[in-house]
């Protein structure tokens, strides 16, 4: 879910029925814009128009600058495939026509061999009709002149991936800007100049926590802003947990804050012989590791599911947009809870059906009285001859599940000592 290495990124170009909002004209002098989520300075002639979502249009006669600061995308390629950066641009369309579907931009063209650095993460690539792709199913102007018909723009910010095109409202080849016209110079020299004052802001950003340290089952409310980004389910995330199911987070109407609850539990995995599980890992194990609570397998030799306990410590959290987008991070301080009986690993705890074995391990357990509750059921006097270990089988859920459209419930055991911590556990 975090973002590495090179951003893949493509973008869609913007129609004007899409803007909610009335366009500011320049038209001597330069003026800055600025929305939540960028700022830039508009050069004179162009005319910006913000759309009622995070995305940008800015146009100067037929030439459309579309700037989208949080994007997603289906490709694996750089920048995504053509189709997709300038999907609905009539110049991409006209030229492109009879191109089989999906094709990268290259088919039609040739690109500036030295891209124009625009600064350290935008650089301006070129297409061009190439009549030596005539064959590719190409349409050429009737002149035989190169004309230009949109450019890319790709890069990487600190928290999001975002994508900028530059594209011509014409169906006709034929009206085509030619390479190396005075025209499309300026339009290009324009285009740089607004780009180099682009400053994009992170989408989703925390400010603070409250409280900051608490014990599992704790509600937490995180604020800052953009949590409600437009088009995007919202997750609160452990960083050394990242897929550990959770009930979704309550999100302000307003964006600047979102509530959710510390969970009590975490899902773990078996391992092959000779490995466990670290940092997310199957990994050798190490001369010093002490198996208190590692997953075991099942009987069979194939992977288990268990749920362990959420132990004290400082974790990493942050806020994403469907894991595509996401804030920067927050630590949390999850505070011991001492309990007299405790659970340290359940298992099976995932694709679990009425009547399979469940196994506790934990301590506090009594030989005789252990009663396990899983949502609201409940099975009665259950016998543990060591005091460490119960074994019950799985009666049907009821009550309400902990994660809304799943089914998750709380698992516990209490007996005369008290109740111990709760350990999710999902039901197929």
């Amino acid at each position: 879910m975090k973002t590495i290495g090179v951003i893949f990124c493509g973008l869609s170009a913007l129609s004007a029925a899409q803007s909610h909002q009335s366009p500011i004209t320049r038209s001597h002098t330069a003026e800055k814009f600025e929305s939540p989520y960028l700022s830039m300075t508009i050069v004179p002639g162009w005319t910006v128009t913000p759309s009622a979502d995070q995305r940008v249009r800015v146009t100067h006669g037929k030439y459309v600058l579309s700037i989208n600061p949080i994007f997603t995308h289906a490709s694996p390629l750089m920048c995504g495939r053509f189709s997709e950066l300038a999907g609905g641009m009539p110049s991409v369309d006209a030229v492109m026509a009879n191109v089989d579907q999906p094709a990268v931009g290259f088919e039609c063209s040739q690109s500036s061999s030295k891209p124009t650095i625009i600064n350290r993460e935008i650089s301006l690539g070129n297409f061009y009709t190439d009549r030596s792709k005539s064959e590719n199913g190409c349409t050429f102007p009737a002149s035989g002149q190169p004309v230009w018909f949109g450019s890319v723009f790709c890069g990487e910010s600190s928290e999001s991936e975002y994508a900028i095109t530059l594209g011509y409202d014409a169906d006709n080849v034929n009206e085509l800007p030619t390479k190396d016209s005075a025209e499309l110079r300026n339009v290009f020299t324009n285009v740089i100049e607004m780009l180099k004052t682009l400053d994009l802001k992170p989408p989703i950003l925390i400010s603070r926590m409250s409280p900051d340290s608490a014990r599992v089952g704790t509600t937490v409310t995180v604020y800052g802003y953009g949590f409600n980004v437009p088009g995007f389910n919202t997750a609160l995330v452990f960083s050394d947990f990242p897929n550990n199911p959770m009930p979704p987070p309550v999100i302000a109407a307003d964006g600047k804050s979102v509530t959710f609850q510390i969970p009590n539990s975490i899902n773990t995995v078996s391992c092959e012989s000779g490995r466990v599980l670290l940092g997310g890992f199957c990994l050798p194990i190490p001369a010093d590791h002490v198996n208190i609570n590692d997953c075991p397998q099942r009987s069979d030799g194939s992977s288990n599911f268990c749920g362990i306990p959420l132990v004290p410590g400082t974790y990493k959290i942050s806020v994403w947009a469907e894991g595509l987008v996401g804030s920067n991070a927050v630590s949390l301080i999850v505070l011991p809870t001492p309990t007299p009986v405790a659970i340290t690993l359940l298992y099976p705890n995932s694709f679990v059906k009425p009547g399979d074995t469940i196994t506790v391990h934990g301590v506090g357990f009594t030989l005789t009285g252990n009663i396990a509750k899983i949502g609201s059921s409940v099975v009665d006097d259950i016998q543990s001859p060591d005091c460490k270990t119960i074994t019950f089988q799985a009666p049907i859920p009821s009550g309400d599940s902990f994660d809304n459209g799943n089914r998750v419930y709380q698992a516990s055991v209490s007996n005369s000592n008290g109740e111990s911590n709760s350990i999710s556990i999902d039901y197929r």
